[in-house]
């Protein structure tokens, strides 16, 4: 597999696996790749095919360099972890809020790599829907944690008609 980059950003632009030409499987070249194109800021590096690449998409990935600063690999970018502190009350693994318009509760987003954190209150609506909190930062995979909105139980006072 050529995984093709930008010089200057170190960027991951582009991939192929090898070609069919003429009865042989060969390389492609960055020409054949991005024709009647300046290829002058790209490089490309060779790697051994790896189904994960195209499974996680090329977004999700980045160059994995030695201390020269010489490419060796890609490695995928490191992730941002969601968690809060809401419980899950009817056991379908997504945390539950009553949607009673002033429970809370606290996400927190941590940065496994370099052990920094932040934290929000989400505070409920009145509606009973579900919500989804998503954090991202320049060079990590997105976050996200699904919360629901859950019905609160009808005042005892009132009755059906």
């Amino acid at each position: 597999m050529m995984i093709v980059y930008d010089r200057n950003t170190g960027k991951i632009v582009g991939h192929c696996s090898k070609v069919f030409d003429s009865g042989q499987w060969r390389d492609a070249t960055i020409t054949e790749l991005y024709p009647g194109q300046d290829i002058a800021h790209l490089a490309a590096a060779h790697f051994p095919d790896d189904a994960r690449y195209l499974l996680h998409g090329a977004e999700n990935w980045r160059l994995r360099k030695d201390e020269s600063g010489s490419v060796v690999g890609i490695e995928r970018l490191p992730a941002l972890h969601l968690a809060c502190d809401a419980a899950d009350s009817d056991g379908d693994d997504v945390p539950d809020i009553p949607a009673n318009g002033f429970s809370t509760a606290h996400v927190q987003r941590t940065v496994k790599s370099t052990g920094g954190t932040a934290s929000v209150e989400l505070r409920s609506s009145t509606e009973t829907v579900s919500a989804t909190v998503t954090a991202s930062a320049l060079g990590y995979r997105p976050g996200r944690l699904h919360l629901e909105f859950t019905p609160v139980a009808a005042a005892s006072g009132l009755r059906s008609r």
